[in-house]
């Protein structure tokens, strides 16, 4: 025998020994190693999918408080402009009857003035005992022209200003037209600005922008 020589059993269960252990090592990486590392995988895809869900659900929050307070804000201003077109109806209305008011009573001063004029038009058209007695009829005649002069100017002076009054009140009425046409145009721009404006904010919030960003990251 030589110096060292393996027995004849050991020689046999040696091969044996190493293809055993390959099968452990390699049982160790397929029931342990892989699937723990499968595991880390799904937990961190499992995280991922979580953040992205809590981001969409703060989107959405903002978008639904974003879009609340807009429609609020909107409801706000169609409330405001409801009450100024009732205000301004109001004043027109107001304004109306204090026109028609100051229309009456000019035109009742003028039928006072017509009236007055043809009352003392009659009064000095008769003939007193003392126009007998002491004026010709020369006197009587140029006296009576005087009076038709006097009553003729104060007739024409109320025709005058009814004229210039008529007048006034047109241009104070065109006037009034033209400030609701301008306060009208005013408006229906400030509408569509705002208007605009809303659309641009709905849009930038809208769920497809979401779904965009949400890729995007």
């Amino acid at each position: 025998m030589s110096e060292y020589e393996a027995p004849p059993f050991l020689e046999i269960r040696n091969p044996l020994g190493k293809s055993r252990l390959k099968y452990d090592v390699r049982s160790y990486q397929e029931m342990v190693v892989i699937p723990m590392r499968q595991m880390s995988e799904d937990n961190q895809q499992l995280i991922w999918l979580k953040n992205k869900v809590v981001k969409q659900e703060q989107r959405s929050k903002v978008l639904e408080e974003t879009f609340g307070v807009v429609s609020q804000k909107l409801r706000e201003t169609m409330e405001e402009n409801r009450i100024v077109r009732l205000r301004t109806k109001i004043q027109h209305e107001e304004n109306k009857e204090e026109m028609d008011y100051q229309d009456r009573f000019f035109k009742e001063q003028i039928d006072k003035v017509h009236k007055a004029a043809e009352d003392e038009k009659l009064e000095r058209a008769k003939p007193t005992q003392s126009d007998v007695d002491s004026g010709t009829h020369e006197d009587r005649r140029t006296r009576q022209a005087e009076i038709v002069r006097v009553i003729n100017s104060q007739v024409k002076d109320a025709r005058e200003f009814e004229a210039e009054r008529e007048k006034l009140i047109r241009l104070h009425e065109e006037k009034k037209v033209e400030l609701r046409r301008k306060h009208l145009a005013e408006e229906a721009e400030l509408e569509k600005e705002w208007h605009a404006a809303l659309t641009k904010l709905m849009e930038k919030y809208a769920p497809s922008s979401f779904e965009a960003s949400t890729r995007s990251s």
